[in-house]
């Protein structure tokens, strides 16, 4: 009794917050709403390539500015493959009503990104006693006495 209890506040917590985020919340909203017309353009595209589909699974439509569709590829690969089915590619996407003005399509490679890690201060390694050594006796020949002061640091700090 207890998990058919559980399941359906599940179901009724997961409808009221898709609904939520549907209709009451205005910025996720529109956000879902770009989200599903992106998958619908992009379901477009796959169609119109139906006879690559190696090709369609690299490529995918990111934006559509003023009377230009904007494609990012996975690699130059792709994008120089894509670049060749741009001509007949404008012809079948016009067919749809979201795609009649477009008159170019700008394939890009896609921005491959990569996480940054901080990183912290790498320990210097110390000097052997041979090398401050070295570093002493070259600083006393030494006539600048900046460039001497400076060698002198770096012996005694090993």
């Amino acid at each position: 009794m207890t998990t058919v209890l559980d399941n359906a506040y599940t179901l009724l917590m997961k409808y009221s917050i898709t609904q939520y985020l549907q209709h009451d919340s205005k910025a996720l909203g529109k956000l879902a709403a770009r989200v599903s017309q992106l998958q619908q353009w992009n379901h477009w595209l796959k169609q119109s390539l139906e006879h690559d589909s190696a090709l369609s699974e690299h490529c995918f439509i990111t934006s559509l500015s003023g009377k230009s569709l904007i494609v990012f590829a996975d690699n130059p690969h792709w994008m120089t493959r894509f670049r060749f089915h741009i001509p007949a590619l404008i012809v079948k996407l016009k067919k749809y009503d979201d795609f009649k003005m477009i008159q170019s399509i700008c394939c890009k490679v896609k921005p491959s990104y990569v996480p940054v890690t901080p990183k912290g201060r790498e320990p210097q390694s110390k000097l052997s006693k041979k090398s401050a050594r070295t570093l002493r006796d070259t600083a006393e020949k030494i006539s600048d006495k900046k460039l001497q002061a400076s060698l002198v640091k770096i012996a005694e700090n090993c």
